[in-house]
């Protein structure tokens, strides 16, 4: 998804650098909703491309008044040039960094009275608060409300709704995807999340100012800080960068925490400074110990087997050059069950296998443990810290967390009890679950937290409340996929008609084509390791130019964690 946002950003730039006045930004804030208002804008575009923006002209009537500030938005870093528009009682009181809303469509600029004016956004789409989190919701128009004085003899703003105003297109330009990467309660994982933030000098700062503050609220209970608590930016609260180089000053604070905690920190530092490629941590100005991470500590990013992973002609292992690889210890346990489903672990010692008589988890070298007899089984889940996730597909709100030992879990959530499951999938962090319901109205996608238990048990025990919760096209859910730590990955039908969509944690929705014929989706390392498998047996790779046919065959298409 990165790729794809820089692509964009990039068309628009080029757009706009055969603009000598580029044309003025077209947003709103809703009147309703979760909707909150602005982070500051930068200047520049990530391509190097300047927004001029003019300040008031002598005589300008309150359209044209209330139509420039709108236009500055996306040009007055520090919104000196918009403030121009405000009147002298007010220009203290606007606050511009509260949030971001962004809209399609177009604004009507309606006269309400003599010193008033709405603006009625036709399609309000997506906000970005104060801390960069991006939420999208449901499109609908709004009103905003401005009121004018005259000083001087010439119009200006004396009230107006805080935050900036920015297009889709606009928002595309202006702003850049950053992940921020929180950690597991065991400590085992990184969990990302993703922000949004003005490209430019302050991205930095911003972005560890919001790694900081620790994790969203939707992720409580399943990932937490190894910051100790009051750690803050020094003062002046930048982060100074030069070349590829950053330099984050703490406060004092951070002394408390021990060596390993410390390496927890410098982790989650440098996987969230995307921007740089090294990073120099201190504490009040003076050095900072932190030792190199230890081996076995969490990374960012996990690497899969870039071979599908498939059970074809009853055998089981990984598919290159028409040959399987078994995988040691594993595969003959793994094709004597005759699997429908298979979720191999990381290190490829464990899988959760899907067969006539239900759920098992087979370990390398070990019989297979059946876990969950309960007829109508989806394919399984699994997490890092042993537990199988298993559901009856029409039965969503049975969700159970099952221990290889075969103790069950109830697992609490709001999911509705009268869809059926089409697909589940926990992260690789283990932090969070992706879940497809076919619904009554279309195919529904869910993505929530896993809330574990307190006191080290990381046992878990309820979903949160979904930080995703959308309808997607088409009229029948087949399943989905992880594609990266950021993005979800759903394959839904309206009849023949067959369609991927990636939808990213915090971020825009985009299509990735329509692979002739799919019944299944799994994740590899990034959208090029996207892989689906086709009613017939036949394995397509997600290539730049579409989906592409392979030479592979399945009966099984195998999950890789």
């Amino acid at each position: 998804m990165r790729e794809r946002g820089s692509r964009r950003r990039l068309a628009a730039a080029l757009a706009l650098l055969g603009m000598v006045i580029p044309l003025a930004a077209c947003s709103g804030i809703p009147s309703s909703g979760d909707v909150v208002t602005g982070s500051e804008v930068s200047q520049q575009d990530p391509g190097g491309a300047e927004y001029i923006v003019e300040g008031p002209a002598e005589g300008d009537n309150m359209e044209q008044i209330l139509r420039g500030f709108i236009s500055a938005f996306r040009g007055s870093g520090n919104y000196d040039i918009a403030r121009q528009f405000l009147s002298s009682g007010f220009v203290n009181e606007w606050e511009p960094r509260e949030s971001v809303l962004v809209h399609s469509g177009s604004l009507n600029y309606v006269a309400a009275s003599e010193d008033t004016m709405d603006v009625v956004v036709g399609s309000a789409t997506a906000s970005v608060d104060a801390a960069g989190s991006y939420r999208r919701f449901a499109a609908a128009p709004s009103t905003l409300h401005y009121e004018f004085v005259r000083e001087a003899g010439e119009w200006r703003i004396s009230a107006a709704p805080n935050g900036i105003l920015l297009s889709e297109s606009q928002f595309d330009i202006v702003f850049s995807e950053h992940v921020l990467y929180f950690v597991d309660p065991g400590g085992t994982a990184l969990v990302p999340d993703l922000r949004w933030f003005p490209a430019g000098p302050t991205a930095a700062t911003r972005v560890m100012s919001a790694l900081l503050a620790g994790p969203p609220a939707w992720l409580e209970g399943a990932a937490t800080t190894a910051f100790p608590a009051g750690t803050q930016l020094t003062s002046p609260k930048r982060v100074a960068v030069e070349g590829s180089v950053a330099s984050v000053d703490l406060t004092s604070e951070a002394l408390a925490a021990p060596v390993g905690q410390r390496q927890l920190m410098r982790l989650q530092v440098e996987s969230s400074l995307d921007l740089v490629t090294a990073v120099n941590i201190s504490v009040e100005g003076s050095f900072f110990d932190i030792p190199d991470p230890s081996p076995g500590m969490p990374q960012p990013r996990y690497q899969v087997d870039n071979r599908p992973l498939v059970l074809d002609d009853g055998k089981f292992g990984y598919s290159a050059n028409g040959q399987i690889s078994p995988i040691d210890g594993l595969s003959e346990q793994v094709e004597a069950l005759s699997p429908r489903a298979v979720t191999l672990a990381r290190g490829g010692g464990t899988a959760a296998v899907l067969h006539q008589d239900g759920v098992a988890v087979v370990r390398r070298n070990s019989a297979p443990v059946l876990l969950d007899t309960r007829p109508g089984l989806v394919a399984p889940g699994l997490d890092g810290y042993g537990y199988v996730w298993s559901v009856p597909a029409a039965a969503p709100t049975a969700l159970r967390a099952l221990a290889f030992d075969g103790t069950v879990h109830e697992v609490t959530s709001n999911l509705p009890a009268d869809a059926r499951v089409a697909g589940m999938e926990v992260s690789r962090d283990g932090a969070r679950i992706a879940i497809l319901l076919a619904t009554p109205a279309g195919p529904r996608l869910l993505v929530s937290a896993i809330v574990r238990g307190t006191g080290g048990s990381n046992v878990p025990t309820a979903l949160g409340v979904p930080v995703i919760d959308t309808t997607v096209p088409g009229t029948d859910a087949r399943d989905l996929a992880w594609i990266d730590g950021t993005t979800v990955a759903t394959l839904t039908a309206t009849g023949a008609d067959v369609s991927v969509v990636a939808h990213q944690v915090g971020g825009s929705s985009e299509s990735l084509g329509a692979p002739d014929d799919a019944v299944q989706i799994v994740g590899g390392n990034g959208e090029a390791g996207l892989r689906v498998l086709g009613a017939e047996g036949l394995l397509s790779a997600r290539r730049p130019s579409g989906w592409q046919t392979t030479q592979i065959t399945a009966d099984v298409l195998a999950v890789q964690r």
